[in-house]
């Protein structure tokens, strides 16, 4: 996949290049990744979801102890009680289960989804100063500067990370 994705983004920068060609073309790239980390609202928005995410691994717990008061019930008393008090309790803890592998998957998509609502102010912020910072300097395409991403960094390419962080206020 990382061939692929790597071939597709030469194709377009080939492209692209030989579409252009009668205007100057000035490529520069940005850590977009790096530039949200270093931005104050990505700090607030990690503590959001921090403090939901422990709250929801407490309520969690609560319910595992529950569960586990009646797996150990049940395996205290099972000898005495009548079949009928045994199946009421097996199933008394299946639903247990149930229940905790429910919020489990609930409160995983609860997380997603403030997730996804905390960052997309972020996003939109950080495109924005991107898109401030290149017209700034004339600059054409901007490419991910991620290191994951770039096939190839030549020497003296432009860098908007530190002008997009000072466009941000940013002194990190």
């Amino acid at each position: 996949m990382k061939t692929t994705l790597k071939l597709a983004i030469a194709i377009a920068i080939a492209v692209l290049c030989s579409n252009v060609s009668a205007q100057t073309i000035k490529l520069a790239h940005i850590n977009l990744d790096e530039l949200i980390v270093s931005m104050s609202e990505y700090d607030s928005a990690t503590v959001k979801l921090q403090r939901e995410e422990k709250g929801l691994l407490q309520e969690l717990e609560l319910l595992n102890v529950e569960r586990n008061r009646k797996i150990e019930d049940y395996s205290k008393n099972q000898a005495v009680w009548t079949e009928l008090v045994k199946q009421s309790r097996a199933e008394e803890i299946q639903s247990m289960n149930q229940r905790i592998e429910m919020f489990q998957q609930q409160a995983q998509e609860s997380l997603q989804q403030m997730q996804g609502e905390l960052m997309q102010p972020i996003l939109e912020k950080a495109n924005k100063a991107i898109e401030a910072v290149a017209k700034e300097q004339g600059i054409t395409y901007v490419l991910s500067g991620n290191p994951q991403i770039l096939i190839y960094k030549a020497v003296g390419t432009v860098d908007l990370l530190p002008a997009a962080k000072k466009h941000l206020g940013i002194n990190k």
